[in-house]
């Protein structure tokens, strides 16, 4: 049996790195006297094919190394150097703190993965997310996170699990126009360090029907509104909605990419119409993407604005039929190395969700079968008093069984059972109840998760 209380029993050191692989590699942490060559390497690695160098990846890497970042710094970057110090190959973490239906817990985001073409497919990668997963675990963290390519990190002990990027579009010919002689009753500004109390209330708002979202504290607030680079990847363009007096009336959150405006956040405060906030939104919206491809110099603005809030969110409401239909969503990638620490840590959540249903008070042993794993969960009158392990008698012995590391699309809301039962022929329940438990225990859920980047 296992608490969530048990401390990693690793040592908080350096994780014996510096490492010779031979052949004149040398894996090691970061200092800010790499920042400069990393800041190439990343700019050229994480480009477009046939594209200059992606300059927006390399202010981040620098507003990641400069040492002013909430939780991260130089020396949360591996590097690999060859034998003349040139790096060919890195990764680094950002911690941060994400939320299970209100339960905090630490997260690691493994970021900027890139190894030079010339040294691609010599496990370099591996080596190096090892010792990030190991100070992850140093941290307490107990999930790690990452978005990146197809198929790749799964590699590494990572399932998509947790939708990403679900969006509407809004195509600037949609936009609702002004009457003959009606006037707008809102404006945009800049939020600054000032407004932190506020935009700490809309978050909150924004992200009230998600299962799994990010903590803001007062730090991250004031490093998003005032230390990172206007052009990093890494540097939220926050934006308070006001009436014509100067009252709040909302925010939004967004980001340019190319030459497409992204809003990643939005929220209006109770008593205001939300239907009126977005029509406004919908002209303000392009007024300040042309404005942001002046600044930027791209190319000519798209047609479109991407409104990327998730599977659901109330300004789709609000804009109905204005909005393209869902595009099809991508997802996070997810690792949980300690499934039965993460199970205790949201007991309360689940306990929560057994009193809004028909199996309130339940007391029982639920078995789950993950084919080489194998774990119960123990209940006494609704309340999670253990999880532990069975020994199965056949090879799908349990009350479900589930194959790989499908569990955790059930586990965080991305699929409910039903689905994946349709999707997984080896993925069954030995009994009715136990599908009435599970459904009661982990339902669908949508998840839009704003990152420490």
């Amino acid at each position: 049996m296992q608490t969530a209380s048990e401390p990693p029993n690793l040592n908080r050191d350096d994780l014996g790195l510096p490492q010779d692989l031979g052949d004149g590699l040398v894996l090691r942490w970061g200092t800010p006297e790499d920042t400069d060559q990393l800041v190439e390497f990343n700019s050229r690695i994480h480009s477009r094919e046939g594209q200059p160098p992606d300059e927006s990846v390399g202010r981040w890497t620098r507003d990641l190394m400069r040492g002013d970042h909430p939780t991260t710094n130089a020396g949360d970057f591996t590097l690999v150097t060859d034998q003349t110090g040139k790096i060919i190959s890195t990764l680094n973490l950002i911690s941060q703190t994400w939320t299970y239906a209100g339960i905090a817990f630490g997260v690691g985001r493994p970021e900027l993965v890139g190894t030079d073409p010339e040294y691609r497919r010599k496990g370099l990668v591996r080596r190096q997310f090892e010792l990030i997963h190991r100070r992850s675990a140093l941290r307490g963290e107990i999930l790690q996170a990452i978005t990146g390519i197809a198929w790749y990190y799964r590699q590494f002990g990572y399932e998509m699990t947790v939708n990403l990027n679900a969006s509407r579009r809004l195509y600037w010919s949609s936009s609702t126009k002004l009457e003959k002689e009606q006037t707008e009753i809102f404006k945009l500004r800049p939020a600054t360090i000032s407004d932190i109390g506020l935009l700490a209330q809309l978050y909150q708002i924004h992200g009230k029907n998600s299962l799994i979202s990010r903590v803001r504290n007062q730090v991250e607030w004031t490093y998003e509104l005032s230390v990172t680079y206007e052009k990093s990847i890494g540097h939220p363009h926050l934006f308070v909605i006001e009436d014509l007096a100067g009252g709040a009336a909302g925010y939004i959150e967004v980001a340019f990419f190319s030459n497409v405006l992204f809003v990643r956040e939005a929220a209006v405060l109770p008593g205001q119409n939300f239907r009126l906030v977005s029509e406004f939104l919908t002209r303000a919206l392009k007024d300040l993407a042309d404005v942001q491809t002046k600044i930027q110099n791209k190319e000519p603005l798209s047609t479109y604005c991407s409104i990327s809030l998730g599977v659901e969110h109330p300004l789709y409401t609000a804009l109905g039929s204005q909005l393209e239909k869902l595009n099809n969503p991508y997802a996070w990638y997810i690792r949980l190395p300690d499934l039965a620490a993460f199970l205790l840590l949201i007991g309360p959540a689940l306990e929560k969700r057994l009193v809004e249903s028909v199996m309130e008070n339940y007391s029982g042993v639920l078995r789950l079968n993950f084919y080489r794993t194998h774990h119960t969960l123990v209940f006494e009158a609704g309340k999670l008093k253990e999880v532990g392990t069975y020994k199965p008698g056949f090879v799908s012995d349990g009350d479900a069984a589930f194959p790989d590391q499908t569990f955790l699309q059930l586990l965080l809301g991305y699929h409910s059972f039903d689905e994946l039962r349709q999707s997984y022929p080896d993925l069954h329940p030995q009994n009715e109840r136990a599908a009435i438990l599970l459904d009661t225990l982990f339902p669908k859920r949508p998840s839009h998760i704003s990152p420490l980047d």
